[in-house]
């Protein structure tokens, strides 16, 4: 019965109904100008610029309606929190470009009271703020975020409240690519959507990939690990849902890039209890997902989270099966060559277990990967 279902949803026929429905339900470039620019005061919200640049944004680019993923992606983002993600084409440079919104955050909106103002959207954050995805911590520095951004983006106080409430990416992803993060290029924010450069494939693509090329994402993946932990302006930014699905590697380029921040806690380290203590976090034993203590990330000037969920990755899978990490199977020839890769991935994982034999700090996982980052790029010298 599940082999007809599958081929019954991979048939050309039940695509092509999809495409009918999808057009009877007028989910084109024309109905997302009506939702982004028409449905919400967004001139009043983001400024009568922002409409312009909405238009601008939909007219250099063409919509895709047969493509299998925009067909789905309309079905499942209308359950629960799942982002909605479309693939369109610049007009200008012929390359994919990648739309992403929330269907939550306008829900959100429609739930608000207007005209609006900074207090009440305040208010209404504060209210909501511990299910929110993004987490800005501590909570007494929320204000000083907004203010941050509001100093340092193209937004009002009002706006980047609102923004924190519906998609702080928003705030967020232009930030950090303008500062070097290794996050998509923007094409372009359009209300509550940015659309962004489509550079490569997920990691899941690269499991059976050559070990070089693998050995080059596992740098970078601990170089963006340390980037993201320094993080700017004194803010930590700690990634709690590090997975193949959200990791882009382009294989051209040899770039690794990270493309979906929403669920993250950003830290502000001048004001945690204890700014100049460092959170050695445990490897705490959890089914099919990555356990952490948000508490301990919020209470300390720095954590090594990042740098432990960045070595569970390479080391072994949700399940905690060592030989399913990506880094592995490594050859046999490179383990009898540099036996320390395997010892140092361990003392990354195990970081916080003092052994009779060494220190604290020559079992701290920052040493950990740096000693890491440079062993990869020995490996690789001989490739």
């Amino acid at each position: 019965m599940l082999y007809f279902i599958i081929r019954l949803l991979c048939s050309k026929k039940f695509q092509i109904l999809l495409i009918v429905l999808m057009n009877f339900r007028d989910w084109g470039l024309p109905n997302m100008i009506r939702i982004e620019v028409d449905d919400f005061p967004i001139a009043h919200l983001l400024g009568k610029s922002v409409v312009t640049n909405c238009r601008h944004i939909l007219a250099n680019l063409d919509y895709d309606e047969s493509n299998t993923q925009n067909i789905i992606s309309h079905f499942v983002s209308r359950v629960g929190r799942h982002r909605k993600t479309q693939i369109f084409r610049s007009k200008i440079t012929g390359h994919k470009i990648i739309g992403k919104s929330y269907p939550k955050s306008y829900k959100t909106i429609r739930a608000l009271s207007f005209p609006l103002n900074s207090e009440y959207l305040r208010k209404e954050y504060l209210t909501q703020v511990v299910g929110a995805d993004l987490q800005i911590c501590p909570h007494a520095s929320i204000q000083q975020f907004v203010n941050f951004f509001a100093t340092h983006s193209e937004y009002n106080e009002t706006t980047v409240w609102l923004l924190m409430l519906t998609n702080p990416q928003l705030l967020v992803h232009p930030y950090l690519e303008h500062h070097g993060f290794p996050v998509p290029q923007l094409f372009g924010v359009c209300g509550l959507t940015t659309f962004q450069e489509h550079v490569g494939q997920t990691l899941q693509h690269f499991y059976k990939a050559n070990f070089a090329i693998k050995l080059r994402i596992a740098k970078q993946l601990l170089e963006s690990a340390l980037k993201f932990t320094n993080g700017f302006e004194g803010y930590r930014m700690y990634i709690t849902d590090l997975t193949a699905d959200n990791l882009i590697y382009n294989e051209e380029r040899d770039k690794l890039y990270f493309i979906d921040l929403n669920t993250a806690f950003i830290v502000d380290s001048k004001h945690t209890a204890h700014k100049d203590g460092i959170d050695q976090h445990e490897n705490i034993e959890c089914d099919d997902c990555f356990a952490f203590v948000p508490d301990r990330l919020c209470t300390y000037g720095i954590s090594d989270v990042n740098l432990l969920e960045s070595c569970l990755f390479l080391r072994e899978n949700l399940k905690r099966d060592r030989t399913k990490g990506f880094l592995k199977p490594i050859p046999a020839e490179i383990t009898a060559k540099y036996p320390n890769l395997e010892t140092l991935l361990d003392n990354c994982v195990d970081g916080v277990i003092k052994r009779e034999t060494e220190s604290l700090e020559e079992m701290s996982r920052f040493l950990t990967t740096l000693k890491l980052i440079e062993l990869l790029s020995d490996i690789l010298s001989e490739f």
